[in-house]
């Protein structure tokens, strides 16, 4: 709890360092308009200045909060979701060769990356993983299904019974679900 406090605190403490710099042309300008109050000069045209800055400022701010968070937050999401994926794939190999040589899966996790094991499986840093054994009762045979996501990222990556490996966005509620559940298991 202490942790997120404190996390939160430096996020909105970034933030507003962030909004100064950025805003920092309209402070100035205020700022002269203020104490033109009290100097004979005219009022009207520093204050046309100020509101004048303030619009331009307020366009880069939008400009700039549109290139941050539609190119280069969405992109580092996406790395994030596809080292996740990546270790998916890696979960899956190494849940193949367990099984051909002992018969069955094991289980794994829910573990936070860094972590390996002694049957291969690599997780990287931040990813979290899980692995469950069951039995397949339609097709009669021994199964698993694997769930992995990153803690930065969005989407859960999982192997279905079947074998398939899909990428799932967290909008249906079961997906949020298991995402928050692994989240919560390993904090």
């Amino acid at each position: 709890m202490i942790q997120y406090i404190a996390l939160t605190a430096v996020v909105v403490v970034f933030y507003i360092c962030l909004a100064i710099v950025v805003f920092a042309p309209t402070i100035y300008a205020f700022w002269f308009y203020v104490i033109g109050k009290r100097m004979p000069v005219k009022r009207k045209r520093m204050l046309r200045i100020a509101l004048t800055t303030f619009v331009i400022n307020g366009v880069v701010a939008y400009f700039l909060f549109q290139l941050a968070f539609n190119y280069f937050l969405v992109s580092k999401v996406a790395e994030k979701d596809a080292v996740a994926l990546s270790v998916v794939r890696a979960a899956v190999v190494s849940q193949q060769k367990f099984f051909a040589s002992h018969g069955r899966y094991y289980a794994v996790g829910p573990v936070r990356g860094p972590y390996e094991d002694e049957h291969g499986l690599n997780v990287e840093e931040d990813v979290i993983l899980q692995v469950v054994p069951l039995w397949d009762k339609a097709d009669g045979r021994d199964a698993f299904e694997a769930y992995a996501t990153h803690v930065l990222g969005r989407n859960v990556c999982m192997v279905t019974k079947d074998g398939k490996i899909v990428q799932v966005s967290p909008e249906s509620e079961e997906i949020s679900g298991i995402r928050a559940k692994l989240v919560r298991s390993v904090k």
